[in-house]
């Protein structure tokens, strides 16, 4: 029962040729992102019809509908993926009609009223196959509660909502699908991710690990502490717990299996290592830029007020891994670890792109402008030596790759805003607070 609740979609590999296809597309609609944000100032309808649309026309072709769906895009994935497109095509369209009607008193047109449901159907089945079914059913309890919760008694019960009115609410404005989640995901995030792919890309995950190995490496239980150190390090440049497990977890459990340690433990100290990056400043995950945007704090205020909190909690793990270690007499890292100074001689150009988030965001630029100066500088770094620098190619393939690595957060954030706005319509959450008081 819990494995189909937390089951998601099979996330599909492609041939070669398919491959390279799919990852044009993605970093062309990469640089379509990066270029609204930079350069652009557009309505915020508009950027979040452009982003939800496209990154749902791949989505639906990348994640099959089951854990064991087939390798290749069924018809239904296709026609799903097409339905994506006409979707975004026609809010596209009639964007000027559409952000300018009146909300719950324009009654909407037929066409309106299918891409609506169209819109809200896709979210519900992006959200599905990217976080499982369990997210689902808590926003389908939401829009329950909105459409017959009037037949609940007081205090908990409101007034007569139709579907066209909550169809309206949630699809048509600013406050549902296209909230403030998707547009913190559309600018904020997208970037972000992309200066931590590029690093990446460029090498910068083996030099935070062989950093963490020369630190940490010799002492008592030397892989684990490597897994806590280097997870840590990748956390400040992807937010991305997935990512740290994918990119540190691959080196570190083996050898931590190699050397005698339980399967159990080490994945136990990767997962839990990998979970802090996500509040390891100064590239936080999603949730994050939402706590600014909700707030009204400068990013940079809540990067702050996260430092002690984050340390703290990565001090916690690597004492419990300390201890753990002394105790169980575990082995230390095997001897072909690189030395301290080897390691800042090889990688020292990936210290300059965090060095400029850090200081473009202290003297008070945007997030976005500063995750767009970061990732300029992290090519720039990576060419100062032949064994780092990026082939056009390669830097083809950071931005397809950003892409793709949204696709899970859209699913969720699109989730996220149809419980928002349900909310809004309802006063839910005042009733909660005042019931609670």
């Amino acid at each position: 029962m819990m494995k189909s609740l937390v089951s998601t979609g099979r996330k599909r590999k492609f041939a070669a040729l398919p491959h390279k296809t799919l990852i044009i597309i993605a970093a062309l609609f990469a640089l379509g992102v990066i270029y609204g944000n930079l350069f652009v100032i557009s309505d915020p309808l508009i950027i979040g019809i452009l982003f939800l649309s496209g990154l749902f026309s791949m989505l639906f072709l990348v994640i099959g509908s089951r854990a064991n769906a087939a390798e290749r895009p069924t018809i239904i994935d296709w026609g799903l993926s097409a339905l994506s497109l006409a979707t975004g095509a026609f809010f596209l369209w009639n964007a000027d009609v559409i952000s300018s009607r009146i909300t719950l008193l324009e009654e909407l047109t037929p066409l309106q009223f299918f891409f609506g449901s169209s819109l809200l159907f896709l979210s519900l089945e992006a959200t599905r196959r990217t976080t499982g079914a369990g997210l689902t059913v808590v926003v389908l309890g939401f829009m329950a509660y909105n459409l017959f919760g009037h037949l609940l008694p007081p205090p908990f019960g409101h007034g007569l909502i139709e579907y066209s009115y909550l169809l309206d609410a949630l699809i048509f404005t600013t406050d549902g699908v296209f909230g403030v989640p998707i547009q913190v995901v559309a600018s904020y995030v997208f970037l972000f991710v992309l200066f931590g792919t590029l690093l990446s890309f460029a090498g910068g995950g083996d030099f935070f690990f062989n950093l963490a190995a020369a630190l940490t490496g010799k002492s008592p239980g030397g892989p684990a502490k490597v897994a806590v150190i280097s997870s840590g390090m990748y956390g400040t440049i992807s937010g991305s717990p997935v990512s740290d497990v994918v990119a540190t977890g691959s080196i570190t459990i083996p050898i931590m299996k190699r050397l005698g340690y339980s399967a159990r433990f080490a994945g136990a100290v990767e997962v839990a290592a990998s979970t802090g990056g996500s509040a390891m400043p100064p590239i936080m995950g999603s949730a994050a830029f939402i706590l600014a945007e909700y707030t009204g704090f400068a990013y940079r205020e809540v990067v702050y007020a996260a430092i002690i909190p984050a340390i703290l909690y990565y001090l916690g793990v690597f004492s419990q891994v300390h201890l753990r270690a002394v105790k169980r007499d575990l082995r230390a890292y095997p001897d072909d670890i690189p030395t301290l100074k080897q390691t800042v001689i090889n990688g020292w150009m990936f210290v300059v792109p965090v060095a400029v988030i850090v200081l473009v965001l202290s003297l008070g630029y945007s997030p976005t402008m500063t995750a767009g100066l970061g990732a300029a500088s992290v090519v720039v770094a990576a060419a100062c030596s032949p064994r780092t620098r990026m082939s056009l190619w390669r830097v083809v393939e950071g931005l397809g790759e950003t892409t793709l690595r949204i696709l899970p957060v859209a699913g969720a954030c699109a989730a996220a805003g149809l419980v928002i706005g349900g909310l809004s319509m309802t006063g839910l959450g005042m009733k909660a607070a005042n019931v609670i008081m």
